[in-house]
């Protein structure tokens, strides 16, 4: 019997070999089974059942729900990390879902087999979870990227999270919180004597940048000639360790204008940080990046936000972590009547949609105060 994929065993017994692609590292993944045929069947017959047997064995490894039918949830999430999670998405992305599927999921739902998991008991398990809208979507986005993953594998027909429901905030989105004009004039007053997380600070209030796009720039990106900064990396934790990475989406990437302000903040930090540089000669750890420790590690963004809290506190203002800089750059810009296509292209946005959304409080304010402002005029 010549029939590839069947290799004979004995007189009466058949292995059966079926190919089924390839994993996450090239190599072939192939589903085998052992045929029996009646002892005594005619070779002739024999050969027509191990044919029939063998078709049909195919067809379900081809489309192997079948197979699969059978798999546990943690057993799907663990190949999607080994094979998926490790190729295409970002570490610090990679964490964050491997950190999602341990915590929620994998308790409710890991000895589940996939099969038994639906739409329906999906829509359970998000309505019934007690929290933010915003932080059940994302779990939702977690589980659903698994069982697409699943389903483009073939382990199973269906993604159970198409329809799922989850419970959605109807009050309206906080408004974000920020420094206003004499405020910022006092963090500026307290941060002036000279350290690098006070120039970090002062950069942040004045640019608007993210602080991991702050803190993942290199003396590369800034232009001093003409006075631009642009940013082309941000710095990310994964894994237990810093590293640069691409900036959150691609409008991210973008070229900004240094004020005068900003530049001599920067001149002074270089000055200060080459004599560190030459104290500590070759052992300076990132020679090209901005904003480093005493030896030239990447500088901790945690330490960042704790040490602005404590200074906020101190002097009598909200305690704002360094994000809070960004919307206070924003809620300036757009107190100095600068428009939303101007501010949205500043801090990178995908679209001015979303910078509407996020200060449409501001925006009202000042439509506001144009208004009355009209009206002190002319009447």
């Amino acid at each position: 019997m010549h029939i590839k994929g069947v290799v004979q065993r004995g007189e009466y017994t058949y292995r059966f070999t079926v190919s089924v692609g390839f994993d996450g590292n090239g190599k072939n993944v192939r589903k085998t089974m052992t045929y029996k045929v009646p002892e005594g069947t005619a070779p002739t017959k024999a050969e027509k059942m191990v044919m029939a047997a063998y078709t049909d064995f195919a067809r379900k490894c081809k489309d192997s729900r079948e197979l699969d039918e059978n798999m546990r949830f943690k057993e799907l999430v663990e190949i999607y990390l080994r094979e998926y999670a490790v190729n295409e998405l970002k570490p610090v992305t990679r964490d964050n879902y491997k950190s999602d599927l341990e915590v929620h999921m994998l308790p409710v739902f890991g000895n589940k087999k996939i099969s038994e998991i639906t739409t329906q008991s999906l829509t359970r398990y998000f309505t019934g979870l007690n929290k933010a809208s915003e932080t059940t979507r994302k779990l939702k986005t977690v589980m659903s990227s698994v069982f697409t993953y699943g389903v483009t594998q073939g382990y199973i027909q269906k993604n159970p999270c198409c329809g799922a429901l989850y419970k959605k905030n109807t009050a309206k989105a906080k408004k974000v919180k920020y420094l206003n004009k004499e405020q910022c004039k006092k963090l500026i007053s307290v941060t002036n004597e000279y350290s690098t997380v006070n120039i970090i600070i002062q950069f942040l209030l004045f640019t608007g940048l993210r602080i991991g796009e702050c803190l993942g720039l290199s003396w590369s990106d800034i232009d001093f000639i003409n006075e631009t900064v642009t940013i082309r990396n941000t710095l990310s934790f994964a894994d237990k360790h810093w590293f640069l990475s691409a900036p959150k989406t691609a409008t991210s990437y973008r070229t900004l204008k240094l004020s005068s302000y900003t530049k001599t903040l920067l001149l002074a930090h270089k000055a200060k940080q080459d004599e560190q540089k030459k104290v500590v000669g070759e052992a300076w750890v990132n020679p090209d990046v901005v904003f480093t420790s005493a030896v030239g590690n990447f500088y901790d963004r945690n330490f960042v936000n704790k040490y602005l809290k404590k200074i906020l506190t101190e002097n009598s203002m909200p305690p704002l972590s360094a994000h809070a800089l960004r919307h206070t750059n924003a809620s300036l810009m757009i107190n100095s009547g600068v428009n939303i296509k101007a501010v949205s292209s500043h801090l990178g946005h995908c679209n001015i949609a979303i910078t509407g959304d996020i200060y449409s409080h501001i925006f009202e304010e000042y439509e506001a105060r144009i208004a009355n402002a009209l009206e002190e005029n002319l009447l």
